[in-house]
């Protein structure tokens, strides 16, 4: 009986998880029936190439892992001859030749603009209350301010300034562009746009299987870990991280963007990375983490938002970051979508590594999105119970305990499992890992003695009280000129010295040196930030 695609690609998936050598064997015939069969042209196909991709992160032999590669080869060449005819099917899928459709941010699209293996265009305008008329009237010359204010449609006002078809995105993206020096006030116009942009990849190149970091030696798999002591990890010393060359650095930084924009998502960190901040430390089963920050202009008061992208025998596997204060961190965790069969709990005992030897964190925090919070999926998937599992407890004394006496009937009765009314429940607290004795202090801590010193002292005068804690800080720390990058540092920074009367010369002095590097080295700046809160 002849076997079909279907059914060997059910029996791939059923053994693609398993690292026993039963499984090995059977996926390896698994995938030497489907190599001598065509490909098909449905959605099969977009399943096939992810199961793929998860055996390109955990291969278990070099015999399996050079089949992969021969196989994804095989779906490059078959999608240069069929692109055109399923492009509908490899849309937003990461595929070779497939199209990427979205809204992107101001700064993703004119990062989008400049990438040389893409071709990106405007596809549509999405119906919004204001049009592009009205805002090109805030970036127009003020000769051409009355053509603004004609109420014509997007292309019609664009016909009439003279605008070729083929430079209308660069025409919109550079009249934002205009508005670099007010970033937030351009992500609110430019998101109010609502344009949609179409990505065509200019060759088979850009694809999630083609999208790694060059080099490295290949990880085999024995067994997926899922047994291990993560306290252990969590504490074990972390090496230096790899030592880049520029172009090494600048490889990399594209396919950590390249992998928001494969899978279609966008995250601060990776949107307005900063280039100097961006590290790699390679970890031990194929591991590689990436640790970067966000531009000056990009960073949020007192804490540092760094994302990470996790790499699996060169792919990207994992991203996310850390809203990191001090010895405290808010902590974020996605696994894309083909490896979450994977090793995910060690992968996430890694993050928490890296980010206690790197930055010195001793408490983490999961906000209840990553657990069920208006997100159905962690609910069913009982994400919740896997942060348990790795040291995470409720913040709220009641639903700690409640936990805990759930856990005690998962224990009794193998059988029993806890009912989404309790897990919904769950996500009505944070969940911590302490690794420490005490809870260190967190941002909202510090805005709110701000907020309280406005009032009180400045009858609620926001420019003021800047403008004098501004003058104040400045004398008592001797700073006398700022770059633009650095003032946002010096507003927070000045305002929480006023706020907290900080007048001791040790804390100023390191409270100044905060200032320089918030803006050029957030690693410099989290050891003041450190250096500060122990002796507040």
């Amino acid at each position: 009986m002849k076997k079909s695609f279907s059914k060997q690609l059910n029996a791939l998936a059923a053994h693609a998880h398993q690292k026993d050598g039963d499984s090995n064997a059977l996926k390896y015939v698994c995938l030497l029936e489907i190599a001598g069969m065509p490909l098909p042209k449905s959605s099969f196909l977009i399943t096939y190439f992810e199961a793929l991709l998860y055996l390109l992160a955990y291969p278990s032999s070099p015999v399996e892992h050079a089949l992969v590669e021969k196989e994804i080869r095989r779906i490059k060449s078959f999608l240069r001859r069929e692109q055109n005819n399923l492009s509908k099917l490899l849309q937003n899928t990461g595929l070779p030749y497939g199209t990427i459709l979205t809204h992107f941010s101001h700064d993703t699209s004119r990062w989008l603009l400049s990438h040389a293996d893409l071709k990106t265009e405007i596809d549509s305008f999405a119906e919004t209350k204001i049009n592009l008329s009205e805002l090109l009237f805030m970036t127009l010359p003020t000769t051409e301010k009355h053509i603004a204010e004609s109420g014509l449609e997007s292309h019609e006002i664009m016909d009439t300034l003279l605008v070729s078809k083929k430079n209308r995105l660069a025409f919109i993206l550079k009249e934002f562009s205009r508005l670099d020096q007010q970033p937030q006030v351009k992500d609110t116009l430019f998101d109010q746009l609502g344009i949609y942009l179409k990505v065509n990849p200019k060759g088979p190149g850009f694809s999630k299987a083609s999208n790694r970091l060059a080099g490295g030696q290949i990880y085999y798999h024995n067994e997926l870990l899922s047994r291990f002591d993560h306290q252990q990890l969590i504490q074990t010393p972390l090496s230096k991280p790899k030592k880049l060359t520029d172009s090494e650095r600048t490889q990399a930084i594209q396919v950590v963007k390249n992998s928001m924009l494969l899978t279609v998502r966008e995250t601060d960190p990776t949107t307005h990375l900063q280039p100097g901040s961006f590290r790699i430390y390679a970890l031990d089963r194929g591991i590689a983490i990436a640790l970067y920050g966000m531009e000056a202009s990009r960073q949020l008061p007192f804490e540092s938002y760094v994302g990470y992208t996790v790499f699996k025998n060169g792919l990207p596997v994992s991203y996310g970051g850390s809203w990191i204060f001090g010895e405290r961190a808010i902590f974020g965790i996605n696994i894309f979508e083909p490896f979450r069969k994977g090793e995910s709990g060690y992968i996430m005992t890694q993050l928490l590594r890296v980010y206690k030897n790197v930055f010195d964190v001793n408490y983490f925090e999961v906000e209840p999105y990553q657990y069920g919070l208006d997100n159905p999926e962690g609910i069913t998937s009982g994400a919740f119970w896997f942060y348990y599992k790795y040291g995470f407890r409720p913040v709220d004394k009641i639903l700690y305990k409640k936990a805990e006496r759930e856990r005690e009937k998962i224990k009794k009765n193998t059988g029993y499992r806890t009912g989404v009314k309790t897990l919904v429940e769950f996500t009505e607290s944070n969940i911590c890992l302490k690794l420490g004795n005490k809870v260190p202090p967190s941002v909202p801590s510090v805005t709110s003695k701000i907020t309280r010193m406005i009032q009180r002292s400045f009858n609620g005068d926001r420019a003021r009280a800047e403008r004098e804690s501004i003058a104040e800080f400045k004398l008592k720390t001797g700073i006398k000129r700022v770059s633009e990058p650095t003032s946002y540092a010096l507003n927070e920074t000045a305002l929480w010295a006023k706020a907290l009367n900080i007048s001791d010369q040790k804390r100023l002095s390191v409270m100044a040196k905060m200032v320089n590097a918030k803006s050029r080295d957030m690693y410099a700046y989290q050891k003041l930030l450190l250096k500060l809160l122990t002796k507040l």
